[in-house]
């Protein structure tokens, strides 16, 4: 659902950050689709960067990848959208100052987390499957085994970052002019 929405959304040869690239999978499905699109990955985790290099390389694609953290984000371009996906952004534990990078390295900013439709029954379940153990859920936190806190966010969290919502299969999907 959120390469089919960037798909529509993103204008030609848009110059895209993606926050929290991981291992680059999300960056070669987008350019799968969208391969006019200049797409940089930035990522915590050093060796991620380098797995995501050579992925896109193996896959006969091109795009940057930087080692950097976005509560203080290296000196970068503005660019035209930045986008944090797949609940990155339940991942980070300083997520106002994740926001405030985010914004500050963008134009545009679309970010997608988890919602209330991802309750607890369907999270452990995922999480389950992907080998990451739900200790215990405290509200909106799902406090993981060995790992760290995963939030999901209300319409009313979304809603109050400005911007457009739609709303996913297990989410929210928000678009915000920076």
């Amino acid at each position: 659902k959120e390469i089919e929405l960037l798909r529509q959304e993103l204008p030609k040869n848009a110059r895209v950050l993606q926050v929290g690239s991981m291992d680059g999978t999300r960056i070669i499905r987008l350019l799968d689709v969208r391969p006019d699109v200049k797409l940089t990955g930035l990522e915590i985790e050093a060796p991620l960067v380098e797995i995501a290099k050579q992925k896109v390389k193996e896959a006969g694609l091109h795009a940057d990848f930087i080692h950097g953290d976005i509560t203080d984000p290296p000196t970068l371009p503005r660019f035209d959208y930045v986008i944090c996906l797949n609940n990155t952004l339940g991942y980070i534990p300083e997520q106002k100052k994740t926001i405030e990078g985010i914004k500050k390295l963008g134009k545009v900013v679309i970010i997608s987390v988890y919602g209330e439709k991802f309750d607890n029954g369907l999270a452990r379940e995922y999480f389950k499957s992907i080998h990451v153990e739900v200790e215990h859920i405290k509200s909106d936190c799902f406090v993981m085994k060995n790992f760290t806190t995963i939030k999901r966010y209300s319409k009313e969290d979304v809603e109050s970052w400005g911007g457009r919502v739609t709303e996913t299969p297990i989410g929210y999907f928000c678009i915000v002019k920076a």
